[in-house]
This record gives C-alpha cells, structure tokens and sequence, in this order.
C-alpha cells in the first residue's frame, strides 16, 4: 500500500465565518449538535483545546440498520485558531492504530471552504467507511451552521 491508498480528503463549503466553524470542531455544545454522520446524535463532547489535550465524541443512533454507540477521542497536536486543528483520532475499544486528521479553514465566497484530511488508515476499506462518515458530518456542519 502506499501512502494515498490509506489517506482521504473531504472538502465542504459552510456559509458561516472561520471563526464560527472553528468553535464548532472545538466548543463541547457546538460539537453535540453535528459531529455525526446522517442521523446519528452526540450526546456525549469533550474538547481540551491545548496541544497535547484531549478530545472525545460519543456517537448514537442507527448504521446499517443495526444501533451503535461508538465514542473517538484523540489529543490535539496542533492548532492555529480559525485556520488549522490537526488531531489524532482513535476508537474507544478498537485495537487499530491512531490515524491522524488535518482540518484546514480557509476564507471563501462569504463562508468558510473546510478540507479535512484524514490519514494512517490500516486498509482502504476502514479509509472507504471513514469517507463516508465524514461526508455526512461535514454535511450535519453545513446544516448546522445554515439554521
């Protein structure tokens, strides 16, 4: 495997200002009302934004008609405010290595352009499930910041 077999890209423009989007990957009560795909709720945030602090999300609700309540978490390694959050990112209970996750916020057409990269994945397939449960995050953002 190479490097771009276990590395994704998501991008997504959300109509709201970068330092709004970036309360919403860092702020606890921001981060409960979309870092989740599809239907899927946080009932559960943590956010310690310092290098080397830590985050957790707890997720619940339906995916692929069978309930699950997973919960990532991981520290942050860097952070530019309102430009770059780069955190690891792990599953509670999974064996797998930490994968690492780049956001980057750049100023666009009155809103923000997100482009999140996520890398390390073990396989393409667990970068393949990870694709799609970003993309239904990012769009639970843009809702979000659309109300």
């Amino acid at each position: 495997m190479t490097p771009t077999d276990t590395r994704l890209q998501v991008k997504r423009f959300i109509n709201a200002t970068r330092d709004r989007v970036f309360e919403a990957w860092t702020k606890p009560e921001l981060m409960k009302q979309w870092y989740a795909p599809g239907t899927m709720t946080v009932p559960n945030a943590s956010s310690d934004l310092r290098v080397g602090g830590a985050y957790s999300v707890e997720m619940k609700g339906t995916m692929n008609g069978k309930f699950v309540n997973p919960t990532v978490g991981g520290r942050y390694t860097k952070i530019v405010p309102n430009e770059l959050l780069v955190f690891t990112w792990s599953w509670q209970g999974d064996s797998a290595p930490e994968t690492l996750v780049t956001v980057e916020l750049k100023e666009a057409d009155g809103g923000t352009e997100v482009t999140l990269t996520h890398e390390r994945f073990a396989s393409p397939e667990v970068r393949d499930r990870h694709e799609h449960g970003w993309t239904g995050c990012l769009e639970n953002l843009a809702s979000f910041e659309a109300r």
